[in-house]
């Protein structure tokens, strides 16, 4: 604990962007905060990353040494029980490269991960072998570059009646995005999810993951998210708009109660346009 502590603390004194960046998320996702207050939530949050960091090298090395449990089982029997394929949005909480791999186990069908790359070519060579151990015919991960074809892929996995899991909190390189509204704040999540769901005819269910303590995590299952276009829509664009609402309420109730585990490190807000997609 002492060395985590040590590390994390100076890591946090010395990454002045992040840290202003998740000073500032925390101060939309907990209106009327102080300051102070959120210096010490951000290093919250720097601490419980660091946690998560840790359990992941460890389950790499000893799979059992994490324990599991799952909220939302009837959720979960529902993906179990589509006769088509579904696509999960999740949010950068708990640990995505931990829980992945465990939760596909529990699928009757595979189960494909997508991640962007890492920013520096090197740090992506290193992370992508490394990842690549986790690969089995139950789980594989698919990587979101530039100018690929991921999206074709994707579709064609839905189709086969596979299981599609993104990120849907954050926006980084071009990816396309869609403007939400959280706590008066104008919130750009990818578009992507919501597009590919409606896209392939699939359902669209949220999953979180959480550290609740010593070598635990929960994952939760959420209900399915509203995306479908209605008879009496008036444009293409009802069923995503309706869709990134619903996926928006849900995460900042997720938020307001687990902001400590919120581990987006970049600006998720900006100021409120009169007119959002």
């Amino acid at each position: 604990y002492v060395l985590v502590f040590c590390y994390t603390f100076l890591f946090f004194l010395l990454s002045p962007p992040p840290r202003r960046a998740v000073m500032a998320n925390l101060a939309v996702l907990i209106p009327g905060s102080s300051g102070a207050a959120n210096f010490l939530r951000a290093f919250r949050v720097y601490w419980n990353f660091a946690w998560s960091m840790i359990d992941s090298a460890r389950a790499r090395l000893d799979p059992d040494a994490i324990d599991w449990d799952v909220e939302g089982l009837e959720h979960f029997a529902e993906i179990n029980a589509l006769e088509t394929g579904a696509v999960i949005i999740t949010a950068h909480m708990g640990s995505y490269d931990l829980a992945a791999p465990v939760f596909a186990r529990r699928f009757p069908r595979r189960l494909n991960s997508v991640r962007a790359p890492e920013r520096e070519d090197k740090l992506q060579d290193y992370v992508e072998t490394r990842r690549r151990e986790q690969e089995s015919d139950a789980f594989a991960i698919r990587y979101n570059r530039p100018g690929g074809m991921l999206g074709i892929e994707l579709a064609q996995a839905l189709a086969a009646g596979e299981i599609v899991a993104i990120q849907g909190d954050r926006v980084l390189f071009n990816v396309a995005s869609a403007d939400s509204c959280l706590n008066g704040q104008r919130f750009p999540v990818p578009k992507g999810p919501f597009a590919l769901a409606a896209a392939s005819r699939v359902p669209l269910y949220p999953v979180f993951v959480l550290r609740r303590g010593w070598r635990h995590y929960r994952i939760i299952v959420g209900r399915r998210i509203d995306g479908e276009r209605q008879p009496d829509d008036t444009t293409r664009d009802a069923g995503l708009r309706r869709a990134v609402s619903g996926w928006t309420r849900v995460l900042h109730d997720i938020l307001q109660e687990h902001w400590g585990q919120w581990f987006v490190f970049e600006s998720a807000f900006y100021p409120a346009k009169e007119q959002s997609i």
